[in-house]
């Protein structure tokens, strides 16, 4: 999977430190950038005989709701049926399968830790 696009700088400060002769293990460490990028940034270097992206491809996030229509027609394209989302939903609900999450529990506070470790240490020998 792809990350971010490297900025023009970066990119470039890569390439020089190549030419100068730095390995691309020190690159990496230096800059703070994985190995393979600099190791991607110098083959395209070699290739192009330039820093820049030409064509840069985009991938572009898909819109949670376009996800899931497409599954909604494939799963009802795949069953000959016609469910609404909502209608599972219910359904799901009726049988006690909620969409839920647990509530964030709050820490222990400095007296709550004293007080535990007071009670192991007196039923440490118990």
């Amino acid at each position: 999977m792809f990350g971010k696009e490297l900025s023009e700088t970066l990119r470039e400060r890569i390439i020089g430190s190549y030419l100068s002769g730095i390995k691309q293990c020190i690159i990496s460490e230096e800059l703070g950038v994985p190995k393979n990028t600099v190791n991607d940034t110098i083959k395209r270097y070699k290739k192009t005989g330039s820093a820049h992206l030409k064509n840069a491809q985009v991938i572009q996030k898909c819109l949670p709701n376009a996800i899931h229509e497409l599954y909604n027609v494939l799963l009802n394209s795949s069953l000959n049926t016609n469910f609404h989302h909502n209608t599972v939903r219910k359904y799901l609900h009726n049988k006690g399968l909620g969409n839920y999450t647990a509530q964030k529990k709050p820490l222990l506070t400095r007296k709550q830790r004293k007080d535990r470790l007071r009670w192991s240490k007196d039923k440490k020998n118990w």
